[in-house]
């Protein structure tokens, strides 16, 4: 039996058992229909449902324009939700139309059946729980996800995320590095003023970053987070090991993080990926109805940061650690084996380093307090404990990267202006954001390096994170028509200058009339 047989039987007895004196919420409860959709079909004729279907079966679908490239993404990642296809598509295609996440979602079904791209995905139900006043409670987490580099190599990537317990407003950032105490101390910072306040109360897992130990109940801080969290003005609160139902909100935030944003997205560097993470935030995480709450986070937080406690001044974070001195081969002496930290770090005429150890980790970091080598601590004395990116081929200076990197474009002048001025908006990632120009020059040709180029510098695109969006614009441009109003998105915005219900809006710029 086809499927248009099944439908005209169905229609058939929904009739045959109204005229026998049923109600429809009866027959919609005995046949497992909407009682809406039973009524709609009472009040058809035959040939109305005739002409109903074959509506259906001839009609022309919205988004048949996305197919393939919805069909390209599933390929490469097929573990995609619909929603995450939706957030995709609106990220690479501006002009997407406004349509229902129903639609989407159906699409994207349709899109799975015809191709053959099924996957069963795992649900987890959560326990619906009483809702908290406004300002009341913030939930705080840490993840790590595995992503891809641009040379398919894999990347480990660590991030921290806090929610707002009513408006479920989020804040995400990301490290190359496992977070310690004093880098969470200062994404607790960051999160408060991207909140534009603090929550009465923030609770934790018991994670060994911001944790000792827990001795039945006897919970002992780190003595830079007992020292922060005197400092402020919430109380906190950690849960039991191994429940998380106790902090289900944040929970589903990590997953989200790594379902819809990280899953299938290409690492380039950290700033690019925290760039990246807060156009997803005012695009998509805080800018959907929530399927909880059904509410937007956003508008939520409008009227939940009045309930916030006002911002104190910024958290100095005073590192009492020991000193140790960097020995000329940029190494230090530690319980009796040596351990590398980056070259060049020795400086004339004696440079010191701090050192703590937490957990089975030792954790080095210069005078201002930023990390610059992590080991595992040796149990045995007399070891040579070295990473090898510590010993890397640092002769090349940025300087010299830029003149071989200006060698991919015809116009060299032009090509140095701009890789210098991504060398003086971003000096410490310089090296990061000039590599991404270098790439995209292995995979393009000169002549679309020198299009992409000359359009960054009239538009003053001081970020290499813009570079190939732009470029694969320019070429879709010249492969399609140009009868849509194409634009392209920008990674402009930074962590903090921004205003979340409308970072979305300002990212994207117009190329095409």
């Amino acid at each position: 039996m086809n499927k248009f047989d099944h439908k005209w039987i169905m229609y058939h007895e929904l009739h045959h058992r109204y005229r026998n004196g049923m109600t429809p919420p009866q027959i919609a409860s005995l046949l497992g229909m909407d009682t809406r959709t039973v009524k709609k079909l009472l009040a058809m004729s035959e040939q109305e449902y005739l002409d109903f279907q074959q509506h259906l079966s001839t009609r022309s679908k919205k988004l048949a324009p996305y197919e393939d490239y919805i069909k390209s993404r599933l390929e490469q990642c097929l573990e995609a939700s619909s929603a995450q296809v939706h957030d995709w598509l609106k990220e690479h295609h501006p002009n997407f139309p406004n349509v229902s996440i129903k639609s989407v979602y159906n699409f994207v079904l349709y899109v799975r059946n015809k191709h053959q791209l099924l996957k069963i995905f795992d649900t987890r139900e959560y326990s619906q729980v009483e809702q908290l006043p406004y300002g009341q409670q913030a939930q705080v987490d840490f993840g790590e996800y595995n992503m891809t580099d641009v040379d398919g190599q894999r990347k480990k990537v660590y991030f921290f995320a806090m929610v707002l317990s009513r408006s479920r407003f989020k804040f995400v950032f990301f490290s190359e590095h496992p977070f310690i105490s004093e880098t969470a101390i200062a994404e607790h910072e960051d999160a408060f003023v991207f909140f534009e306040g603090y929550p009465h109360e923030l609770v934790y897992d018991q994670d060994k970053v911001l944790l000792v130990n827990e001795n039945k109940g006897d919970l002992i801080f780190t003595e830079a987070f007992r020292a922060y969290c005197q400092s402020r003005p919430f109380k906190v609160r950690f849960c039991r090991k191994s429940d998380p139902q106790s902090k289900g909100k944040i929970e589903n935030v990590i997953k989200y993080i790594k379902y819809n944003f990280l899953r299938g997205r290409i690492y380039y560097s950290i700033p690019t990926l925290n760039d990246q993470v807060i156009d997803w935030l005012g695009r998509t995480a805080n800018a959907k109805v929530h399927s909880t709450t059904l509410k937007i986070p956003a508008l939520e937080w409008e009227l939940e940061k009045a309930h916030l406690i006002p911002l104190k001044q910024p958290f100095a974070i005073v590192l009492n650690h020991p000193t140790y001195n960097v020995t000329k081969d940029n190494v230090i002496h530690f319980k009796g084996s040596s351990y590398s930290v980056p070259d060049g770090t020795f400086k004339k005429p004696k440079t010191e380093v701090f050192v703590r150890q937490q957990n089975d980790y030792l954790i080095i970091s210069n005078i201002g307090g930023e990390e610059i080598a992590r080991h595992e601590v040796s149990l045995l004395k007399g070891q040579q404990v070295r990473n090898n990116n510590h010993r890397r081929d640092h002769s090349k200076k940025v300087m010299q990267l830029i003149v071989q990197v200006t060698g991919l474009f015809s116009e060299l002048d032009k090509a140095t202006e701009y890789l210098e001025n991504i060398h003086k908006q971003m000096p410490r990632y310089a090296r990061d954001q000039i590599n991404i120009i270098a790439l995209a020059g292995k995979k393009y040709t000169k002549h679309e390096m020198d299009q992409t180029l000359i359009y960054c510098l009239e538009n003053k695109l001081p970020k290499a994170a813009d570079f190939e969006p732009v470029l694969l614009s320019l070429r879709q441009a010249v492969l399609d028509p140009p009868q849509l109003n194409k634009k392209v998105l920008l990674l402009q915005n930074s962590k903090y200058k921004i205003k979340p219900q409308t970072s979305s809006i300002s990212d994207y710029k117009q190329i095409f009339n």
